[in-house]
Parts: structure tokens; sequence; C-alpha cells
């Protein structure tokens, strides 16, 4: 478990090389961690923040208006943890992480999970006492040496590299199954930089859960989380991952959730964002091996004020693989969505198959909702598919409904729970698509129905028709 540190002056703007030094030192981290730590400074010092007049994928999401870099990492002093897990509802104990405030807080792994050999842990523990994995997978597909080419990552994910503060490392050995989810808890409660970072190993054959929860907030005062999960799936072997963001207002959270499929993996991504005043998530996946198989799902619903910039990211290096990216998200009061969903199709990935598709539901006349899907092919014999569509509720929908004698309002909570529920229930995991439900129908409940916004467009091309 990581000791706090009581040194922590430099700003995510500022970091400075003697501080991360004494900081690794203090923390007793293997020397070639410190090593990888110094040589991702250099790197930093080499980047520029992200500038939207000049970078197509920041070109949406103004950086320097919405995310504050001059604030203090934070790395010690962990607050309360208020929030109930998706973990706590299991009926028989799943391992876990919980990082507080830049410091893991706990670690629970049951025994009947640690006798197959798995092991959850703090990732600086981790890096000492398993230091062929670690070494071998961390940093894997963020650096300029990675095995994949798509690593070419900008200022954001270089600064986590060198400074994270508390992290977490799952690594599930080959030919192991396991039913129940490992959960990573990441709880904000104070003011500044949090720099989380996770690394799970899933070997050959073998198959597990992710739940990675996001709580917390610093009241009124902001807080900035820059978070990078990488995951490495082996020859055979099945992920299937939740990422909940649910913050509370104020937090702006910058993740890149970057996952490395080879030969015959199979991956399920799915993220409910509906917290936080910014969220620019990031959940990517190179398809490094012939029949790997990959589908990033996501719902969003976004509120009065905040922001949300979803961009999944999907590269295809090897033949006769798969994806399928399908995100859906609904808007009210003065809220802003960006979609920007990438498929690359590398010239030696002959086979490929692959859609992508992005559908936004229009509450208020205030809410503004941005579709671009990307399609970068250098081959030729594949089949690929995109699209995207932005509208209101269907008034022929809601017109059914009442016309069977139930009341407008209940009319539109069943149509918004219908069109979340077709992402939803793609993915399996327990409490997953519960708590998600539970997100929209507050968010519903909040809203004044009488305002929604309900297009009659359709009835009337079928007036003129």
């Amino acid at each position: 478990m990581t000791t706090p540190s009581t040194l922590t002056p430099d700003t995510l703007e500022g970091l400075a090389e003697d501080a991360l030094t004494d900081r690794s030192e203090r923390a007793g981290e293997p020397s070639w961690l410190l090593e990888r730590r110094l040589e991702a400074h250099k790197r930093f010092l080499d980047q520029a923040w992200p500038d939207s007049s000049k970078d197509e994928f920041w070109r949406s999401t103004p950086f320097d208006r919405r995310f504050d870099v001059g604030v203090p990492v934070v790395a010690g002093e962990p607050g309360e943890v208020t929030a109930r897990t998706l973990l706590s509802g299991l009926e028989t104990p799943a391992a876990s992480v919980t990082i507080v405030d830049g410091v893991v807080t706990d670690v629970t792994v049951p025994t009947e999970v640690a006798e197959r050999g798995v092991v959850v842990s703090d990732l600086a523990t981790a890096a000492g006492e398993h230091p062929e994995l670690v070494r071998a997978h961390l940093g894997s597909l963020t650096t300029t040496n990675a095995a994949s080419s798509g690593a070419d990552e900008d200022r954001t994910v270089t600064a986590n590299d060198a400074a994270w503060t508390a992290g977490a490392f799952i690594h599930v050995p080959a030919d192991v199954e396991l039913d129940e989810p490992i959960g990573v808890h990441v709880h904000v409660t104070r003011p500044g930089a949090h720099l989380p970072r996770v690394l799970v190993v899933v070997d050959h054959h073998a198959s597990a859960k992710l739940y990675l929860e996001h709580t917390g907030g610093a009241g009124e005062t902001a807080a900035l989380v820059d978070e990078v999960l990488e995951a490495v799936v082996h020859d055979g072997a099945r992920l299937d991952m939740a990422s909940l963001q649910e913050w509370d207002a104020g937090v702006g959270h910058l993740s890149l959730q970057k996952v490395a499929a080879h030969k015959d993996a199979s991956i399920r991504h799915l993220s409910v964002t509906m917290g936080g005043a910014t969220v620019r998530l990031r959940p990517e996946c190179d398809l490094l091996g012939p029949g790997a198989d990959v589908r990033p799902l996501g719902v969003y619903f976004a509120d009065e004020g905040q922001w949300f910039d979803l961009q999944p990211y999907v590269r295809h290096y090897a033949p006769n693989a798969t994806s399928d990216v399908f995100f859906k998200g609904a808007l009210q009061g003065k809220s802003r969505t960006v979609f920007r969903g990438n498929i690359f199709v590398g010239k030696d990935a002959a086979g490929t198959v692959t859609d992508e598709n992005n559908r936004s539901l229009i509450l208020t006349d205030k809410a503004r909702a941005d579709a671009t899907p990307f399609l970068e092919i250098e081959c030729a014999d594949i089949t690929a598919g995109h699209g995207s569509a932005t509208g209101q509720i269907d008034a022929r929908h809601l017109f059914y409904l009442e016309a069977r004698g139930i009341p407008r309002d209940q009319a539109l909570r069943l149509i918004v729970y219908g069109f979340f529920r077709e992402v939803l229930a793609q993915l399996d995991l327990p409490g997953v698509e519960d708590r998600a439900l539970a997100h929209i129908e507050a968010e519903v409940e909040s809203a004044d129905l009488e305002a929604i916004e309900v297009s009659d467009a359709a009835i009337k091309a079928e007036e003129h028709g």
C-alpha cells in the first residue's frame, strides 16, 4: 500500500525532476521505474499542452478553458469515501483497489482469488514484487516505443506517465476465468490534480471483468483528474470492462483507457458518463492479432453546464479482426457533447469488419451535440460502415404511448429509458445497467418534462408524402 508523501510542491503545469525523484525514492520504487518517470518527464518538457486551434483531436473542446493545469498535484492525506461502489452490492466478495486523493487506501483480495494466482495490488508495490510483469507492460501502450504505432500521445498522457501518484495493478494468469468482477475505485475529495494509473494484464485464454468507478469531488473548488489505464489482453483472452464517470460537479476528467487485443482476444468496454463538469474520455483499442474482436460501447447524459467529449478510437493492425463502436447520449439544459469516433484500418488488416455509430437525443433547445465518425482505411479487402444521428423525441412514439392511456410524463420516461437500453443490454455485468438507469432516471426526474422538445417532422413527412 502506498505511503502518503508530504512533498507535493509541484503543479501539473510545472512538474519538476527533483520532486519526481524525491517522491519515487520516498515510496521505495525500483530504479527502473524512476528511470521511466524521468524519461517521460523529458518528453513532457518537449511537449506543449493541447491547442484547440491546431490539434484536430482537440478542436471541439478548448483545453485551456476547460482544464486548469496550474493546480498542485494531490498525493497525500486522503479524505473519507462516502460513495457506494458496485462491488458492495455483490453477494460474494470481490477483489478491489481503492484510490483516494492520490493514495491507495485499500486493497482487498479474497483468499479464493489469490489462490488462483490472480494479483490485485497497489501498482507501486507490484513494481517491486512483480517487476517482470509491470516492467514489460507499464507504458507499453502510451510511449513511443509501444508495440503499436498509435502511441503518439499528447502532454496530458505524458504527464501521467511521469507523475502518476497512485495506481492499481491487476494480473489474471493464463487459463484462469473469473466470474466475479474486480473493482478499481477512484475517489476525489480534495482540489488539485489527481493522477491515477491502472495496469491490467490478462494472460492467454483467461477472462476477467473490471469495474472502474469514479466518484467524488472537491465541493465548490475544481479538481482535475488526469488518468491513464492500460490493458493488455493476450491470445484467446477476454476482458469485459465498465468505466463509470459519476463525478460531482466541478471535476474535470481526462482519461485514456487503452487496450491491446492480441490473437482471438475479446474486449467489451462500456463507458457510462453522467457526472463531472468536463469529461474527455478516450476508450481506445489496438487490434494486434488476427481474430481479435472489440466492442466499445457508451451511454452518456449531459445536463446543465456539462461538457462531455467522447473519442473512441479503434486501430486495426491485424487481419480478420472485428470492431463495433456504439454510443448513445441524451442532453438537456445548456450542455454540450462531442462524439469523435475513429476507425483506422492498416494496410495489413485484410478481412477487417468494422462499424461505428452514434445517436444523440436532444431534449431541450439549449443543448448541443456534435458527432464526427471517421474512417481511415489503407486496405481494400474490408467491410466498414459508420453513421450518426442527432434529433429529438419522435412525436409518433409519444403519440403511440399516449394513445394507449400512458400519461405524457411517463411516456417520455419510457422513451428515454428504451433509447439507452439498446446499448446497456449488450454487456452482462452485474449491477451496471441498474446503476446507469438510476442515473438516467434521476436526470429525467429533475427535468422540466413540459419543456422537452418533441419532433413532429416525421408526422409532417407522412402528411405530405
